[in-house]
């Protein structure tokens, strides 16, 4: 899960900020170094949402649930849940992952990876880009800084996703993930300049309808298109 600090959690569901890890376990593995996290900034309010959880699953026998909550300070009366409801869990029957050697790619950045698998596209950032290029025969990734409710209608029409900020939480890589999106969020490095219309990942530029390409399964985001190979799910 993400938390984000002094701010709303529509801050959060919006995509509008940089969130951070619940556990130490996401922290450590997280591809951008991490300082903090729920459970080791504010262990009170960590092990309390635990307890919370462990009541449900194990003792109550409910499935995964989805669990929005809010803390006031760091000791553990001042967290409240806001809501909780049953996970839903899909998975994909088969995924596509790179044919290449890992040190063959060129990777630009990395974030928070939503869905399974790769995907080859070319940059779009506004609704003429998409209109542009939907003809071509590559797979359209929406990039932008964050996902308001406006955006949606363009991550209809795209096969990837990626963002600045948000979380695996937001709107956006919900949304994502139950389309079978591909995509990465919550890149640090990416900076979108949507009035001149184009963007940045560290050092290299990058416009509408140049080729990239997009792990999903472990946050990271490569300059140009690899060759793909199917693997199937059997889980």
């Amino acid at each position: 899960g993400d938390f984000t600090i002094c701010s709303q959690g529509e801050d959060v569901v919006a995509g509008l900020v940089h969130t951070l890890p619940i556990s130490e376990i996401q922290r450590k593995h997280a591809k951008s170094p991490l300082n903090n996290s729920l459970e080791k900034d504010y262990p009170e309010i960590y092990n309390r949402l635990l307890r919370y959880v462990r009541q449900l699953i194990e003792d109550c026998a409910y499935p995964n649930q989805e669990i929005e909550f809010t803390f006031e300070g760091p000791h553990a009366d001042q967290l409240f849940i806001l809501q909780t409801r049953n996970q839903v869990i899909s998975k994909a029957p088969d995924y596509s992952v790179f044919a290449v050697p890992k040190r063959e790619l060129k990777l630009l950045g990395s974030g928070i990876g939503i869905g399974k698998g790769v995907v080859n596209g070319i940059i779009a950032i506004s609704r003429a880009d998409i209109d542009k290029f939907a003809g071509s025969d590559s797979a359209l990734i929406l990039v932008r800084p964050d996902t308001v409710p406006e955006d949606m209608d363009l991550l209809f029409d795209c096969q990837g996703l990626l963002t600045s900020r948000g979380g695996v939480t937001s709107h956006a890589a919900v949304t994502a993930t139950r389309l079978g999106i591909n995509g990465v969020v919550n890149c640090r490095d990416l900076i979108v300049i949507e009035q001149e219309g184009h963007c940045r990942i560290g050092e290299i530029s990058l416009k509408p309808g140049d080729k990239i390409a997009l792990d999903a399964t472990n946050g990271s985001i490569y300059l140009g298109h690899y060759p793909l190979e199917s693997i199937r799910n059997l889980q």
